[in-house]
């Protein structure tokens, strides 16, 4: 009892240096989303593995069957990329959601991989929410070394963090990534979702002709048309979500001179308008 309420100590001073990072204005390698109401976004891209710490409010997601709630206190962990349902409600209290959401570098997995030595992951894994009383420890060495601006021993706090969901069985953060086609363009859009794409630039930065880049993306069920689109709004998404940009501006940064059109777009993809998130 007495090591229960002192882990529900240490999980609360946690949560609280991790409010302050959030909304501290040093650049941080990491998103803090904020919302005053509830939003349902449907078929959220992760595009790589993804840590994500609910500090007021809730997170919801849903991959394939119910929704699971992950409170503060617990951290959102999708292991790869893959596509899922999530909802975010504000706390009652404060009538705020804020979360800070982190991608992993491949260069930490491919760390935690040589440490572990173990053989090669080929499930996906589940996505799961894992209390912070069992990451105590990395994850304060983490937040001390992003507070203090020191990069190299964040990385190395989080390869930790890493390492330790795979002895709790989030086995699926070994995977190595096998990017499809598809991704490897949206991702290619997300670095820069303003550019005015051209199939003709994308074919002859990928090396492919266009009968070739058609054929291979209809049989990831899918057209270059609609993974720009997806790029733009994945990425007008997480502009919303974590600054205060009027939405005009937001639909210029992706890409689109009429906020109709934008909206339009945006409200196709996730079901709700972006206005809707301010």
């Amino acid at each position: 009892m007495l090591v229960s309420k002192t882990h529900d100590v240490e999980v609360q001073h946690l949560l609280q240096q991790l409010l302050q990072l959030a909304r501290s204005q040093s650049p941080l390698p990491c998103v803090c989303l904020r919302a005053v109401k509830t939003h349902q976004v449907k078929r959220f891209e992760a595009e790589v593995a993804t840590f994500s710490f609910p500090l007021q409010g809730t997170f919801s997601y849903r991959e394939n069957g119910d929704w699971v709630t992950v409170n503060p206190g617990e951290m959102l962990v999708v292991p790869n990329a893959r596509s899922l349902d999530i909802e975010y409600a504000p706390c009652k209290v404060s009538g705020e959601f804020v979360a800070l959401s982190l991608s992993l570098a491949e260069e930490q997995l491919e760390a935690a991989r040589l440490l572990l030595a173990v053989p090669t992951a080929k499930e996906i894994g589940q996505v799961a929410a894992v209390s912070l009383s069992e990451l105590l420890s990395p994850l304060n060495r983490w937040i001390q070394a992003m507070t203090a601006g020191i990069r190299p021993l964040s990385l190395h706090a989080m390869v930790e963090v890493v390492l330790k969901l795979y002895a709790l069985g989030c086995h699926g953060l070994m995977r190595p990534r096998d990017p499809g086609l598809a991704m490897r363009i949206r991702r290619m859009v997300s670095k820069n979702p303003a550019h005015l794409w051209h199939a003709a630039e994308i074919e002859q930065q990928l090396g492919f002709s266009g009968a070739t880049l058609r054929r291979r993306l209809a049989a990831e069920s899918t057209s270059l048309r609609a993974i720009i689109t997806e790029a733009r709004v994945a990425e007008a998404l997480r502009l919303l979500m974590s600054s205060d940009l009027p939405v005009k501006t937001v639909a210029g940064r992706v890409g689109y001179s009429s906020v109709a059109s934008f909206s339009r777009q945006f409200s196709e993809r996730y079901g709700v308008e972006p206005s809707g998130f301010r």
